[in-house]
């Protein structure tokens, strides 16, 4: 791949979030290596539009939020865990941030599939 192939560096680091976005050392710096390009060439991929980091911060968000919803009984610290947060916290701000809502309303809500697109 051509390091100035925008469109093609796009749609494989977002490959690259869909298979690994659980591990959570996969960020930024660690997409930019497995594809073979400078941190800055990724961010120029993504000019215009979400950074890396928030697509893969609401990639992270959805799937926890989904499983909680579907598995109340188990903690949310657990499930933001298996998702790739490295704290509860940051799983924290990021609801409040994109949800605008506590982690507890968002399980207990259920979030419906339209609120959940929106924090895609």
């Amino acid at each position: 791949m051509r390091a100035t192939d925008f469109v093609a560096i796009r749609e494989r680091c977002l490959e690259l979030i869909d298979v690994h976005y659980r591990d959570r050392h996969v960020g930024p710096k660690w997409l930019a290596r497995e594809l073979f390009i400078s941190r800055r060439q990724l961010d120029r991929a993504f000019a215009g539009s979400p950074s890396v980091a928030e697509i893969l911060a609401r990639r992270r968000l959805r799937q926890v939020v989904a499983i909680a919803a579907h598995n109340p009984e188990v903690p949310m610290a657990e499930i933001t865990k298996r998702c790739g947060y490295g704290t509860y916290e940051t799983f924290r701000a990021q609801c409040h941030r994109y949800l605008q809502c506590s982690p507890r309303a968002a399980r207990d809500r259920g979030l419906s599939a339209r609120a959940l697109a929106k924090a895609a």
